[in-house]
């Protein structure tokens, strides 16, 4: 068995991560965070999000006779822990990872012309599509999508317009992700698919989410391990750099053995989606992630959490998306509850 990524994957991931260097450093990171309302924050990413357009990864996930590439989870991980890495703006992850191929899944289930022109306008990139699991009262960047997923339980999974979905602003940890409390009301759907079907479907794209969010928390640790690195370089203390010191040195290659036993587990999960791994894949990847954090901002000192230093999008992105799908509890439920059935032994 073949356990690398095929140079397909590792170039897209290059030209992912040439783009993001140029267009998403801590300065664009700050003109967006400093948008005031959403036109202004939507006039901050534009030049970004055109690039992004531009690299062809609409539909990655969703199959080639529905209009997309075909691709799979292993096939977009890499892409994913790049996004990670630049503390994106645009939710990449959520739309191509998650929200097209459960929007795919929709259609497959119950075909419906309004559904299916809806899933093409999303493709085409004049429209875009977000989706919140059953349980989920508040979703990142819904105020930009024309569509949205949802599901009053498992057993359900509908479209909506978005503009027919009661949306009220929430603060957020991280002042990239632009938060709204999620309000059915009285919303007619679009199309619904409901029963195992839906259950399915929602099963599947909370894996692909618990996945593709660990890649991106791998990226985000990554990142803040480097600048660490370079701060503790370049800070001098008594004609000294800091990162002569052997705590500091001991801190931070900590960070990195943290991160290499976990990238392993996270493609692991990528490449097989079984529940156990994808668990073991979010606590692996959030613990990293939250050392990276810790320990970067030790290394900065009093200066480490200010809004000067660029480190604190990368770290209040890795804590904003260690919450999600749960987080540690729902996780380790999932192992708990494998061990009850004999998926496998400890």
């Amino acid at each position: 068995m073949d356990f690398t990524f095929n140079e397909e994957q590792r170039l897209a991931a290059q030209s992912l991560r040439e783009l993001l260097n140029d267009y998403c450093q801590g300065n664009d990171l700050r003109r967006a965070a400093d948008a005031r309302d959403l036109s202004s924050f939507e006039a901050a990413c534009a030049t970004r999000r055109a690039r992004l357009a531009e690299l062809g990864l609409t539909g990655a996930l969703v199959p080639a006779e529905q209009g997309g590439l075909g691709l799979g989870v292993v096939d977009f991980v890499l892409l994913a822990e790049e996004a990670g890495r630049a503390a994106l703006p645009e939710p990449l992850v959520d739309i191509e990872g998650v929200a097209h191929p459960l929007f795919s899944a929709l259609v497959l289930a119950v075909p419906s012309e309004r559904a299916e022109s809806g899933l093409q306008e999303t493709l085409a990139g004049s429209a875009l599509v977000l989706s919140a699991a059953p349980g989920t009262t508040a979703l990142a960047n819904a105020a930009f999508a024309q569509y949205l997923l949802l599901g009053g339980s498992d057993d359900e999974l509908a479209l909506y317009l978005a503009s027919d979905i009661s949306l009220t602003h929430r603060d957020s940890v991280d002042p990239l992700r632009r938060l709204s409390e999620i309000a059915l009301t009285d919303a007619k759907p679009i199309a619904k698919v409901t029963g195992a079907a839906a259950a399915s479907a929602w099963q599947a794209a909370r894996a692909r989410s618990a996945v593709l969010n660990a890649a991106q928390l791998l990226g985000l640790g990554s990142r803040m391990l480097e600048i660490a690195v370079a701060y503790s370089l370049e800070r001098k203390q008594f004609g000294k750099a800091i990162g002569s010191n052997q705590a500091v040195k001991h801190s931070l290659a900590d960070v990195m053995v943290k991160l290499e036993f976990a990238r392993p587990v996270v493609y692991a999960a990528a490449a097989t989606l079984a529940p156990v791994r994808v668990a073991h894949a979010a606590v692996a990847a959030a613990d990293a992630a939250d050392r990276a954090a810790r320990a970067a901002i030790q290394v900065h000192g009093a200066m480490g959490y200010s809004w000067e230093v660029d480190l604190q999008f990368y770290a209040k992105r890795a804590w904003a998306l260690a919450g999600l799908n749960g987080g540690r509890p729902a996780q380790f439920s999932a192992v708990y509850q494998s061990l009850l059935s004999g998926e496998f032994e400890a």
